[in-house]
């Protein structure tokens, strides 16, 4: 069983107008690797998890938190430029924000959502973790 967390919030990459979108974030409970949650989660609902904010980082710690040390969200290092799998979607304040995921053994291509501290972790895509979806409608 999914958990899911209902929020409304501003769609990124958008001009100047306000534009809002209905997000709904779903906690998955199957450990997968990185392909599988990813499949998991286009299956069932639009992608693994893309994360537009600081501020939406904090609300899935705390509202996941207790659930898991760690879960799969969309972000993946693809030839040395993390990009979200979400193909039409961009976060690019990570020189700007503690968001930026480690990959110093070059090993570590996927990234995981940590419940102990708002930082992402960088992990290897076979690893089995929960994951975090996203639908929106």
């Amino acid at each position: 069983m999914d958990v899911v967390l209902l929020l409304i919030m501003a769609a990124a990459g958008l001009s100047a107008v306000s534009s809002f979108v209905d997000c709904q974030y779903y906690f998955v409970h199957e450990m997968k690797n990185m392909t599988e949650a990813q499949s998991y989660c286009r299956e069932k609902y639009t992608d693994l998890a893309t994360v537009h904010s600081v501020e939406l980082v904090k609300l899935l710690k705390d509202s996941f938190g207790s659930n898991t040390s760690k879960a799969w969200i969309g972000l993946y290092d693809d030839r040395d430029t993390w990009s979200w799998s979400l193909s039409n979607t961009s976060f690019n304040n990570f020189a700007k924000t503690e968001l930026t995921p480690s990959n110093s053994d070059r090993r570590e291509h996927c990234t995981l959502n940590s419940s102990v501290d708002e930082l992402w972790d960088a992990g290897g895509c076979e690893e089995h973790f929960n994951a975090i979806c996203f639908d929106v409608s």
